[in-house]
């Protein structure tokens, strides 16, 4: 891109606002209105997306946002945001917003929000964006995590329809719901969802859109939340608080004197809780007729009711198509639990890399057509996270292998280091090598066997090990996903993550004791596609700890003889570029 720096880093990109909340955006209980946090996130984060691409920006998606904390009235909104990631013509950005009181000198994280921006020219036409250059571990863990988001986002609505084809929630007796009169409605003791059903319409003023006529996409979805809380409120009889957006994809764009037209109506709703479809449309008048709609978006918005104590009443679908939203909620009340529990960068702040360095401790989790894309990007993302801990302390090295450890707060992770000074060995050939693990047998003596037993995707499979017992003659058995990514960037590295899953045809018997594997891999290094070194990590759980422990004591050099070995097999495989 001509007249362009193509040298540019996350930290270029880096904006800061910050916004005392006043009494114009606060709602009766003098809480910021959702819909206004969702603008303020939504511009702070184009203007972030702008300075890296120096042309105007448009909201393409946003990922699902869960908000942690109320802001009252008086406190400072403080929002970060910064580029993640470019690919194409499009970049994530994320964005981080804490509320900040002035009575209490206290800061709460608020939401964290991941959104991609497109760059427009005068024509609208999408512009290629200039390369971005990670300087920092930080900025290259942030940049490898964009793109395990980018598979979910492209996988979501395949995602939400295996869920519903593989569970079929409680069937709804519709004929029941029919049965019940009127005056039983009046009692307040049901509620239909026509009776929660809005429609709003907006005329797109030059103050809601860009200097190119564009409608912010942050203001859109403050008129989302603004319809969606009304829809909430007639459930709930009372006023409800957001608590989170699913993902949010723009179907097109709306300009200045465009119609928009935004429905919303309850889904479903659960004990103290319900979800909010809305759908935007758009239209304008053009040569004395009305021009057709367009659709811009379709959103789902997660509210709470704000009095716990009260029984809330039963909803009721009014049709067929009702009764299909109310299955849908369910099944994305689900992937949204998904989503936040198994593909959280940082799950807590006692558990996150950026407050104290640690990792979530993680059991097996059932793998299924519905959450594996989840599970695999998981994989990776904590596997990224485990490889970009510092403060190793080694505790013996051979000539070519180095055993290192790391503990915090009685949390045990061990790192293999195997460096090749003098072989030259194709990096895509090693990585072919330890992407399989039923070759680990060839050597890894540790190993007895190991078989592929379901293939999720053409990087990622679950695997069956079976492992001799450091310490009893029981073998020990583990069930594997294990997921292959390739560089994506020059200076980039090869990852293979590992992680316990169960599956339901390789229950645990009483021949093997089952083993936990919270998170382990190789990452493959190389210079001009030539590997450099070869890093094993293992993020041990209590089970694996009795087999590292031995080398820690000096009783044996177990790591190193495997690596050694695994050294061998790659000198007699792919030396001299041969063929694997």
């Amino acid at each position: 891109m001509e007249g362009t720096n193509t040298e540019l880093t996350p930290s270029f990109t880096t904006i800061s606002m910050n916004q005392v909340v006043r009494s114009a955006h606060v709602n009766k209980c003098n809480h910021l209105d959702g819909g206004q946090l969702l603008k303020w996130v939504d511009i702070c984060a184009c203007l972030s997306a702008e300075r890296l691409a120096a042309y105007p920006c448009v909201t393409v998606s946003v990922d699902d946002l869960y908000f942690e904390q109320e802001i009252k009235l008086g406190d400072v909104l403080s929002l970060k945001a910064k580029v993640n990631r470019v690919f194409n013509t499009s970049m994530e950005v994320g964005v981080k917003a804490f509320c900040e009181s002035l009575r209490n000198n206290t800061r709460v994280l608020v939401c964290k929000a991941y959104i991609t921006f497109v760059a427009l020219d005068k024509q609208a036409k999408k512009v290629k964006l200039p390369c971005m250059e990670c300087t920092s571990d930080s900025q290259q863990v942030r940049f490898a995590l964009a793109s395990e988001r980018r598979r979910v986002r492209i996988s979501h609505s395949t995602t939400v329809q295996k869920l519903l084809d593989d569970y079929e929630p409680t069937p709804i007796n519709m004929k029941a719901y029919d049965r019940v009169t009127d005056d039983v409605f009046k009692s307040n003791r049901y509620v239909k969802g026509a009776d929660t059903s809005v429609e709003s319409v907006e005329l797109v003023l030059p103050p809601h859109a860009n200097h190119h006529g564009n409608t912010f996409g942050g203001q859109i979805m403050a008129w989302m939340e603004n319809n969606a809380s009304i829809s909430a409120g007639r459930y709930f009889g009372s006023e409800a608080t957001l608590k989170s957006v699913d993902m949010v994809h723009f179907k097109g764009p709306s300009t200045v004197g465009d119609r928009v037209v935004i429905h919303s109506t309850v889904n479903n709703a659960f004990k103290n809780s319900l979800e909010v479809g809305v759908r935007v449309e758009a239209y304008r008048y053009e040569d004395g007729r009305t021009g057709p709609t367009r659709h811009i978006n379709s959103a789902f918005f997660t509210y709470d009711a704000t009095e716990d104590h009260r029984e809330f009443p039963t909803f009721i679908p009014i049709n067929e198509e009702g009764e299909r939203r109310m299955k849908e909620a369910c099944a994305r009340r689900k992937l949204r639990f998904d989503r936040r529990y198994s593909l959280s960068q940082e799950t807590s702040s006692t558990s996150s890399i950026s407050s104290c360095g640690d990792l979530p401790r993680r059991s097996s989790i059932m793998i299924n057509s519905s959450n594996s894309t989840m599970l695999c990007c998981s994989n990776i993302i904590t596997f990224s996270q485990l490889a970009s801990l510092r403060d190793w302390k080694v505790i013996s090295s051979t000539g070519e292998t180095e055993l290192a450890t790391r503990e915090k707060d009685g949390v045990l992770s061990f790192r293999v280091t195997l460096n090749f000074n003098k072989h030259k060995y194709d990096a895509g050939k090693v990585f072919k090598v330890l992407r399989n693990p039923t070759l680990r047998p060839l050597w890894d003596s540790m190993m007895q066997s190991c078989d592929e037993v379901s293939c999720v995707s053409r990087d990622d499979s679950v695997y069956h090990l079976i492992v001799r017992s450091p310490d009893v003659e029981k073998s020990n058995d583990f069930v594997l996903l294990v997921s292959s990514r390739v560089p994506e960037t020059e200076s980039g590295s090869y990852k293979v993550a590992m992680r316990s899953v169960e599956l339901s045809s390789f229950p645990e018997t009483e021949e093997y004791q089952r083993m936990n594997n919270t998170c382990s891999g190789f990452l493959i290094s190389s210079k001009k596609n030539i590997c450099t070194k070869i890093v094993y990590y293992n993020n041990a759980s209590a089970q694996i700890a009795s087999y590292i422990t031995r080398d820690m004591a000096g009783l044996s050099k177990k790591y190193h003889t495997t690596f050694t070995s695994l050294h061998k097999y790659l000198n007699e495989h792919i030396g001299n570029n041969s063929n694997l």
